[in-house]
């Protein structure tokens, strides 16, 4: 193993934040089940901010945590069974694109049918990929990847969403999240963006209609 990272098999990274993303995300795919087909706007605005953030996150993970561990695993020469979780976790994502595509052809389309199949099929494999990820991919982290790299993703995330995005993310990200959770993000946050979260994201998020569901604050 390269100097860099030996030793750090112990390190523990901070990984709240993903598992945050992910719980959101299967509140989402939760809401997309439940709601009122006929309520397209609702529907239209919800599957919006999932579908901004998942690629938001695929893309910020894929260059900054599997594409640095990828080179690092094969530098190391890890077990194959480490890559092979890597190549799972690939092959997943990219069998969800068209069950993604179908959604938001059904949207613009008005098809309720295409969009009754489809808000049952999406959401069960967001769950197996999320449930897989945090299974086998997340823990791979803490002994492959070194601080500064870790520390990449932050920054990949931030420039996918941008400044602007955050206002959208951060009520999302805690959109009926327990209070654990909460306080754990929350807690990550420099007072100022705390106090702007409360006094003028949150409320702006409250406003606008998703899923045909009230959200959970």
């Amino acid at each position: 193993m390269c100097a860099s990272v030996e030793g750090s098999a112990q390190r523990r990274f901070d990984l709240t934040m993903l598992h945050a993303a992910y719980d959101a995300f299967r509140r989402d795919m939760a809401r997309m089940e439940a709601a009122d087909a006929g309520d397209a706007t609702a529907l239209r605005n919800g599957w919006a901010v999932f579908r901004f953030h998942w690629y938001a996150q695929h893309s910020a993970e894929g260059r900054s945590l599997w594409t640095a561990m990828r080179a690092r695993m094969a530098a190391d020469h890890r077990p194959p069974r480490a890559l092979t979780v890597l190549d799972a976790l690939d092959a997943q994502a990219v069998r969800l694109v068209p069950l993604m595509d179908a959604v938001d052809a059904a949207l613009e389309h008005g098809d309720r049918r295409v969009l009754a199949r489809y808000a049952r099929e999406l959401p069960e494999a967001v769950r197996v990929h999320l449930d897989f990820k945090e299974a086998n991919a997340l823990p791979l982290i803490h002994g492959t990847l070194t601080p500064f790299e870790w520390g990449t993703f932050d920054v990949e995330f931030r420039r996918e969403v941008g400044v602007r995005g955050l206002g959208v993310f951060l009520p999302w990200l805690l959109d009926g999240a327990s209070e654990a959770t909460r306080r754990a993000v929350l807690g990550l946050l420099p007072p100022p963006v705390r106090l702007v979260y409360r006094t003028t994201w949150l409320p702006r998020y409250l406003r606008r209609r998703r899923w045909s569901a009230p959200p959970v604050v």
